[in-house]
């Protein structure tokens, strides 16, 4: 794995781009422009001239910007040995997906490939809360202390919430931001790339769900019965977690570490299948 260095350089070049896409994503809206340059089928924005050249101008900036820092990106990346043999290869993933994941993940700390899927907000079963509390407010009672911020600690509680949601009055589980650049983008590129993971997993298990029985967790629905959208997400979410369980082996191996079976297969005798 690089240097603390590399993951924080990497990590601010992500940032940064979003930073940029976001600001040229929101002026082109202010002035009705999509991002290929034409008019959006909107009220047309009244605005001098003058004025809107300026906006375009500042649109245009952001989209160099954004440009020159996934070269730059690039640069990084090949500093690590996950990028050069692996991820550099997988059909579908581009500097700013190899961003996330390299910047995101700490696979030294993700001793099995269950602590991915958790972090990535694919974990639909349940795990402690934690909640934010401020410092001259915590009591023992509220739980274990395991960080801080300004004037609040970070407490694990002996409360017990969806690894995948949002729950009012507790931190999110997961990094919501990484699953929406992997669920939310990522899934998308391998898709359009027709790679060996939306081949393999995405297809068969879209299928799979449209001709499901079993009832959802927790509602009163068949799988094939709910929207085509949402058996979608959820054969990308699948893709993803297969994705991911390649990634934990073949990251862990080339740092020398120990690999470990997911908990389900390891201790249930389960396994995952399309």
């Amino acid at each position: 794995m690089g240097k603390k260095e590399d993951v924080s350089a990497v990590r601010v070049l992500v940032r940064a781009r979003e930073d940029f896409q976001a600001m040229r994503k929101r002026m082109d809206n202010r002035i009705g422009r999509k991002a290929n340059g034409k008019e959006q089928k909107v009220q047309r924005r009244v605005v001098q001239l003058e004025d809107l050249e300026t906006f375009k101008n500042i649109s245009d900036n952001a989209k160099q910007q954004e440009s020159a820092i996934q070269k730059d990106l690039k640069k990084v990346l090949k500093r690590f040995a996950i990028y050069n043999e692996w991820l550099v290869n997988v059909k579908g993933i581009g500097e700013i997906a190899a961003g996330w994941i390299i910047g995101e993940y700490d696979i030294h700390k993700a001793s099995t490939v269950s602590k991915l899927w958790q972090f990535t907000g694919l974990n639909p079963g349940m795990v402690r809360g934690i909640k934010r509390i401020k410092k001259d407010k915590y009591k023992e009672s509220h739980g274990e202390i395991i960080g801080e911020m300004f004037d609040d600690v970070f407490v694990r509680t002996s409360e017990m919430v969806r690894g995948d949601r949002l729950t009012p009055g507790f931190v999110s589980p997961f990094n919501k931001s990484l699953r929406t650049a992997l669920v939310g983008v990522m899934a998308d590129g391998f898709i359009k790339q027709q790679n060996s993971y939306a081949l393999e997993y995405y297809y068969p298990y879209k299928m799979r769900l449209e001709q499901e029985e079993n009832t959802i967790t927790d509602e009163d629905k068949k799988w094939c019965e709910v929207s085509k959208g949402r058996r979608d997400r959820a054969a990308k979410r699948y893709m993803v977690k297969m994705f991911l369980k390649d990634l934990y082996v073949v990251w862990r191996q080339i740092e020398g570490l120990p690999v470990r079976e997911p908990y389900m297969e390891e201790y249930l005798g389960k396994k995952h299948a399309a």
